[in-house]
C-alpha cells in the first residue's frame, strides 16, 4: 500500500540517508496519534504559514514517544536522527566545537610510546617496533631514530590546526532530516535550549563559527519529554510556542495494548493479556496517585507478557517485570499491592491461570482408555468416563484427581499417550519428576511403598470428600464447591522432603528426647485406699472386717494428653519473603516431634477460588488414622495459590479434632493474611463466619491458636482474640517457636 504521507517526492537520498529512513517493523500498530500527527503534516506541508515543523510529544516513559518519533521517519520518508541532552549539556553540544586535528603520525606515536615504556632495554624497544610496524630489525631502528627526532621537537615548532565538528542538531537541520530530541527538560541551564530558538522557525539559521546554516525545509522536529520525573524542568515557554503541534502521551486503550503486546510477543491468549492491561494501568494510575516516582508503561507490559510466554508464573513474574521497576521500597511496593488485592484483578489473573490447567485436563495413556474403552481425544473423556462409573454425589470426589493434575502439572508416567506427539512427549527430566521410584534405603522409614501409597489415597479421598461436604451441609459454604486432595509425589517433591527434614531434625530430636525422657518418668504417686489387694498394706483398715486392707497406686493415664490439627495457609500471598518455605519447615519439624513423641496428628493446607467449579480447595496431607509415610514428601508439596477461606478449613479440623481422646485439643492456624475470597467473603461477612467457629468448638474444649507470620497481624489478632493470637515476628524462627509452643501442652 503506496505511503499517504509521504513530504519528500523527487528528493534524493544518498545511500546512508536511505539507510536512516526508518522501516516500521511487523510487530509495530500504528496509532491514532501516529495518524493524527502524520496527517497535520501532509495537510500543512506546502502551506508556507501553516507548515508544522515542530511537534511536541509528552508524557510517562514507555508510552511509545520515540516509537512514535520513530514511525513518522517511516510515513514522511525523512532519514531518522536524534539528539539525548543531559544535565550539563551547553551551547557547544547544541551547535558543535572546534577542536584540534589530530594527525595520523601523533596517534601511532602515541600507541607506540605506551608499549615502549612497557619495556626495559634498547633490544626490547626494537622488537616492540619489529611487531608493531611489521619490519625488519634495520627499519626498526630507522623508526626509532624518526621517533625520537620527532619527540625532541621544540614544542613551538609544531603547527595545530582546527576544525569545526557541528552538533547532530546542526547536521539534521542542515540536511533536512527527521530530528528527534529527547529530554531537554533535563538541562540545568534553560538558556541552552533558547540558543535553537530561530532555528526552530520556518526559515530558522543557526549562528555557527564557520557561518550561517539556513534550515533545510524538510527538516521536522520532534521533542520527546517525560512528564513531572524527578530532575525534569519545565519546558522553556517561547521553545513550547515555537511547536506547532503538541500530543499528550499516555498509556493506550486496554484493546490498543492487547494489539501492540501480541505483534511484539506472539503471545495472543487474550484473556490474560486484558488482565495484565489492566494491572499495568492500575499500578500506572496508582503511582501516580502516591507520588512513586516508577513507571508501568508499555515496555513493562511487554517483558511481563513476554515472560508469561516463556512459561513463567505471572504471579511472580509481575515482581521483577513491573513492581520493582515502579520501586523498592518496602513501603511503596506495600501501597502497590494493596491497590492490586482491592481491585481483584491478581484473582482473576489467578483464575485465568487455573482455567488453562483446568483445560488441559490429565492426559491418560493408550493402555488406560483402551481398559476403559475410551475412544474420545479430548482432555474431558477421563471426566466423562469417571462421571459415569462414580454416583452422581461423587461427582466432586471422582473429578479432583483432574484438578490435582492440572494444579500441579504432574501427568502420568511416560507411555503412548491419546494427544498429538508434540504434546505427548516429555523430557527425561519431566519423566524423572513425574515417575518416581525408590530403593529400600530411600523410604525414610515408609511402611509403604508410592504405588501402595497412590492406591490408598485414591480410595481414600472419595470417602474424605463426602466427609467434607456433610460437615459443611448446614454452612454458608454448603454450596461453594469444596473439594479435598491428596498430595502427589515425585522425586522432586522427596528431595525436597528429605532437605526439609535435615534443617529441623536435630531440633526435633533434641526436644522430643527430653519430652519422651518425661513421660517416661511419668509415674503417678497417687494411691487409692480399700483395695482387695495392692502395693502396700494398710493397718488401718484392718478394724473394717471388709477385707479391703491394700493400698493400690493409680495407673497413669492411658489417653494421650494431647492431640494436633495443624492448618497451613496456601494464599497466593504466602509466595513473600519466604513464608511458604518457612511454613513448610514448621509443618515437617511438628510431624517430627508428634511422630516421636506419639502425638496424634492431622494437616491441612488451603486455598481458594482455583476455579469456578472448586471456590475451596483442601489439602489433607495427614489425617489422624493416617501413618507418617512419605510425610515430609507430601509436605514439600505445599506451595501459594490463590485465595483463602478460613473458616472452611478450622471448621473440617475442628470437627474432626472434636472426636480425640484427648486431655488437650489444639488447632493451629498458620496464616499471614485475613480470609479473602470470592465472590464476598471478607470483611465482616468472614469475620463472623469464623467466629462461629471458634465460638461452637471452643465450647467443646478445643484451644484455637492463630499464628500470624504476615503483615495484617493486627487485625488477625481483632478476629481470633487477643487468647487465640501468636506473633510471629521473625518468621525464620516460626519452626522453633512452635515446637516450644506445642511441647508446652504436652
Amino acid at each position: 500500500m503506496e505511503n499517504p504521507f509521504v513530504i519528500t517526492e523527487g528528493r534524493t537520498f544518498t545511500k546512508v540517508e536511505k539507510q536512516m529512513i526508518w522501516h516500521k517493523p511487523a510487530s509495530h500498530k500504528t496509532s491514532q496519534e501516529e495518524l493524527r500527527i502524520s496527517s497535520e503534516i501532509k495537510h500543512n506541508w506546502l502551506d508556507p504559514e501553516m507548515k508544522i515543523m515542530n511537534v511536541l510529544l509528552e508524557g510517562d516513559a514507555g508510552s511509545g514517544k520515540t516509537q512514535l518519533a520513530r514511525a513518522l521517519s517511516d510515513d514522511l520518508q525523512l532519514p531518522y536522527t536524534k539528539v539525548t541532552c543531559f544535565a550539563d549539556m551547553d551551547k557547544t553540544d547544541v551547535f558543535g566545537a572546534l577542536l584540534p586535528v589530530v594527525s595520523t603520525d601523533d596517534n601511532e606515536d602515541q600507541e607506540l610510546l605506551e608499549a615502549i615504556y612497557q619495556t626495559d632495554s634498547l633490544q626490547t624497544v626494537l622488537n616492540v617496533i619489529q611487531q608493531h610496524f611489521q619490519i625488519d630489525d634495520n627499519q626498526a631502528k630507522e623508526r626509532l631514530s624518526q621517533l625520537i627526532e620527532r619527540i625532541n621537537q621544540p614544542e613551538n615548532t609544531k603547527s595545530v590546526e582546527y576544525k569545526f565538528y557541528p552538533s547532530e542538531i546542526v547536521r539534521a537541520m542542515q540536511r533536512g532530516y527527521l530530528l528527534e530530541i529527547q529530554e531537554p527538560t533535563v538541562i540545568r541551564d534553560a538558556s541552552v535550549l533558547v540558543a535553537l530558538n530561530s532555528a526552530l522557525e520556518p526559515n530558522g539559521l543557526l549562528n555557527i563559527p564557520t557561518g550561517i546554516i539556513r534550515r533545510h525545509p524538510d527538516c521536522v522536529v520532534v521533542i520527546t519529554t517525560n512528564r513531572n520525573y524527578q530532575g525534569n524542568r519545565p519546558l522553556n515557554e517561547s521553545l513550547r510556542d515555537r511547536v506547532q503541534h503538541a500530543e499528550k502521551m499516555d498509556l493506550p486503550s486496554i484493546e490498543v495494548m492487547i494489539e501492540r503486546a501480541t505483534a511484539k510477543t506472539n503471545f495472543s491468549d487474550r484473556d490474560y493479556l486484558a488482565i495484565m492491561a489492566q494491572i499495568i494501568r492500575l499500578l500506572d494510575e496508582t503511582a501516580k496517585a502516591n507520588a512513586i516516582k516508577g513507571v508501568a508503561g508499555m515496555r513493562s507490559y511487554f517483558f511481563w507478557v513476554n515472560s508469561l510466554k516463556q512459561g513463567q508464573d505471572p504471579l511472580e513474574s509481575i515482581f521483577p517485570k513491573v513492581l520493582y521497576k515502579l520501586t523498592t521500597d518496602e513501603t511503596e511496593l506495600k501501597i502497590l499491592q494493596n491497590a492490586l488485592e482491592q481491585s481483584g484483578l491478581l484473582t482473576k489473573l489467578q483464575q485465568v491461570k487455573n482455567q488453562q490447567k483446568l483445560q488441559q485436563g490429565r492426559k491418560i495413556s493408550q493402555a488406560e482408555a483402551s481398559e476403559r474403552n475410551i475412544i474420545e481425544e479430548a482432555e474431558n473423556a477421563t471426566l466423562k468416563s469417571e462421571a459415569i462409573s462414580d454416583e452422581s454425589s461423587d461427582l466432586d470426589a471422582a473429578s479432583d484427581e483432574i484438578l490435582e493434575s492440572a494444579d500441579t502439572g504432574e501427568k502420568e508416567p511416560e507411555q503412548e499417550a491419546m494427544t498429538l506427539p508434540e504434546e505427548g512427549q516429555t523430557s527425561d527430566a519431566e519423566s524423572k519428576g513425574n515417575s518416581a521410584s525408590l530403593d529400600e534405603e530411600d523410604k525414610l522409614g515408609s511402611a509403604m511403598s508410592l504405588d501402595e501409597l497412590t492406591e490408598l489415597d485414591k480410595t481414600k479421598r472419595k470417602e474424605l470428600n463426602r466427609e467434607v461436604r456433610e460437615a459443611l451441609k448446614e454452612t454458608i459454604h454448603a454450596k461453594e464447591g469444596t473439594i479435598l486432595h491428596r498430595p502427589k509425589i515425585n522425586e522432586k517433591a522427596l528431595e525436597q522432603g528429605q532437605e526439609l527434614t535435615q534443617k529441623v531434625l536435630p531440633e526435633v530430636d533434641s526436644l522430643s528426647r527430653v519430652i519422651n525422657d518425661l513421660l517416661d518418668k511419668e509415674v503417678s504417686n497417687d494411691f487409692s485406699s480399700g483395695k482387695y489387694y495392692g502395693a502396700r498394706f494398710n493397718p488401718g483398715h484392718v478394724a473394717y472386717g471388709d477385707l479391703r486392707n491394700f493400698d493400690k497406686k493409680n495407673p497413669p493415664n492411658e489417653q494421650p494428653s494431647l492431640a494436633l490439627a495443624v492448618r497451613v495457609d496456601e494464599s497466593g500471598s504466602m509466595l513473600r519473603d519466604d513464608r511458604m518455605e518457612t511454613a513448610k519447615l514448621a509443618a515437617v519439624a511438628l510431624s517430627l516431634f508428634a511422630e516421636k513423641t506419639k502425638i496424634p496428628l492431622m494437616l491441612y493446607g488451603d486455598s481458594a477460588d482455583l476455579s469456578q467449579r472448586e471456590k475451596t480447595s483442601i489439602y489433607s496431607y495427614k489425617e489422624f488414622d493416617d501413618s507418617y509415610d512419605f510425610m515430609a514428601a507430601k509436605i514439600a508439596t505445599m506451595k501459594p495459590r490463590q485465595n483463602n477461606r478460613d473458616g472452611v478449613p478450622l471448621r473440617l479440623l475442628a470437627e474432626k479434632l472434636n472426636q480425640q481422646a484427648a486431655d488437650t485439643k489444639v488447632l493451629l492456624s498458620i496464616s499471614d493474611g485475613q480470609p479473602k475470597a470470592l465472590p464476598d467473603y471478607t470483611g465482616e461477612r468472614a469475620k463472623q463466619d469464623i467466629q462461629d467457629v471458634l465460638q461452637e468448638y471452643e465450647r467443646q474444649g478445643i484451644l484455637f491458636i492463630a499464628c500470624a507470620i504476615g503483615e495484617d497481624k493486627e487485625q488477625l489478632r481483632e478476629l481470633y482474640g487477643e487468647n487465640n493470637f501468636v506473633d510471629i515476628s521473625d518468621i525464620s524462627t516460626l519452626p522453633h517457636q512452635l515446637l516450644q509452643l506445642i511441647a508446652r501442652f504436652i
